[in-house]
């Protein structure tokens, strides 16, 4: 941990989920100075004393930081909202994020806002949240009483459609978070203290009438999104949002290289047949290179066309060039380990400076899996931040955590790849850096959610979870 550290919550309510801003209010979150360390959802079972301890750690009949005023509107809102069934007639999944940092509690909490009856937007209760209630002395001293009784008057039919009178108070606070050193501790022990019992996979308390038929696919936010106090994971849930599917489970990791070549072992075969284009395509720049060296070497340099055209000749001139000025490859480009094997074949090879087409498909067959093997390397780099081969880290200093999420709902993992293919249109900036992994039917999605230690029915998940290991580490009781 950290020296001086805090850990601090925030919880997304059942509403804020409902209406899928979950991804807004985490693009907001992200703004402030701190780290994003753990996800979790949680509902409440029925049997479950979870709401009761919640409001527990609320209550202070003394008011030493908080109103009764205010305690009483969270107090009944978690009574309300967060027993199951939910009262408003949907969910009760509530969205646990963990954040650490050196004033993390007043961080989160000047983020999140105050109950206010004053609209607002900079801050998450002001943009999501709601508070309003009817005040009477306006009502009295109304001067357009009488226009509005007549116009309510005026459409006559109306007045035989039943309802509720308009309520006179109204209270959505969008996301809570610990106000006090107090509440925020007593919370975050509740909340790894019944982190199995009333959290991890949450599809039991969707309300929907099908969800027997529901699917369950994950998808994985890479790490590259969450550097440099980036909204972008926020604004990628957001995307997924729009699918209409359901989060049943979440979490924050960070991949080891072994987890992170079983997560990918299955990219491996597929890379050799998929990505051996690249080697034919290199060698065929290569020659062009060659052939348009030797051209110039003869028609500006008076060179003799028979050496100049001699491709052990001229193939060593142009692999010294792109040794002193071509960049180090990037993603979705041919590493150098699999150049200078091309090189080196191309040297042993190539006849002419117009060899036919075959020259280049055997090449590309021969050399495919030394590419395969350094494009797999590329990707456990990306993912974990360290060396394939030693497993050290690169860079320290760069956060190489993903998050997972766990979606369910008819048709899941076709529909949650469809946006996937949109969403890197949008923000992809090649095959390997594309901010986002979507399970794919042909890649065992099981086996991914099991490598990652995910929440499932089908399977044990990995303990202890994100939330029960970052509050031990604060807040260690035996």
């Amino acid at each position: 941990m950290t020296e001086g550290d805090e850990l601090a919550y925030a919880l997304v309510t059942p509403y804020s989920l409902h209406k899928s801003r979950t991804g807004g209010i985490l693009a907001r979150l992200l703004w402030t100075n701190v780290k994003l360390v753990a996800a979790r959802m949680y509902a409440p079972r029925p049997e479950s004393d979870f709401v009761e301890k919640y409001c527990d750690a609320i209550y202070d009949p003394e008011e030493k930081s908080i109103p009764l005023t205010y305690q009483k509107l969270l107090i009944e809102y978690a009574i309300q909202n967060f027993i199951r069934p939910n009262a408003r007639g949907f969910s009760n999944r509530l969205t646990l994020l963990l954040f650490r940092g050196p004033n993390a509690r007043e961080d989160i909490a000047e983020a999140v806002g105050h109950i206010s009856e004053h609209v607002r937007g900079d801050n998450v209760r002001g943009t999501y949240g709601d508070f309003f209630r009817d005040d009477p002395e306006v009502l009295k001293a109304d001067s357009q009483h009488e226009t509005r009784r007549r116009l309510s008057q005026k459409y006559g039919r109306l007045q035989e459609v039943g309802g509720e009178r308009p309520r006179s108070e109204f209270f959505e606070p969008a996301v809570l978070t610990g106000v006090t050193p107090e509440m925020n501790e007593a919370h975050l022990k509740l909340f790894r203290d019944y982190a199995y019992t009333d959290g991890g996979y949450v599809l039991d308390a969707l309300q929907e009438a099908e969800k027997d038929h529901f699917e369950t696919s994950m998808v994985v936010l890479k790490p590259e999104s969450f550097r440099h106090r980036n909204p972008l994971p926020g604004n990628i849930m957001d995307f997924f949002a729009r699918s209409g599917m359901f989060i049943t489970a979440m979490k924050v990791l960070e991949l080891g290289v072994e987890e992170a070549q079983q997560f990918y072992s299955l990219k491996l075969p597929q890379f050799r047949e998929q990505l051996k284009g690249m080697v034919a395509q290199r060698a065929r720049t290569i020659v062009e290179r060659c052939r348009m060296m030797a051209e110039q070497a003869i028609a500006c340099m008076g060179a003799q066309p028979a050496p100049a055209r001699d491709p052990q000749n001229v193939l060593l001139v142009v692999r010294e060039a792109e040794r002193l000025f071509c960049e180090a490859p990037g993603p979705a480009q041919v590493k150098i380990p699999v150049v200078e094997r091309i090189y080196e074949e191309l040297a042993r090879r190539l006849q002419d400076l117009n060899p036919p087409e075959s020259l280049y498909e055997e090449l590309a067959e021969d050399l495919k899996d030394i590419n395969a093997r350094c494009e797999f390397d590329e990707l456990i780099r990306y993912m974990t931040g360290k060396d394939p081969k030693s497993g050290q880290s690169l860079n320290p200093e760069e956060p190489t955590y993903c998050m997972a999420l766990l979606y369910s709902g008819p048709n899941v993992m076709t529909t949650l790849r469809k946006r996937l293919k949109e969403l890197r249109e949008v923000y992809g900036r090649n095959v390997l850096q594309n901010r986002a992994h979507a399970s794919d039917p042909e890649e065992d999605p099981t086996k991914e959610m099991r490598v990652l230690g995910m929440p499932t029915e089908e399977m044990d998940e990995t303990r202890p979870c994100d939330v029960e290991r970052l509050v031990n580490e604060f807040y260690w009781t035996e």
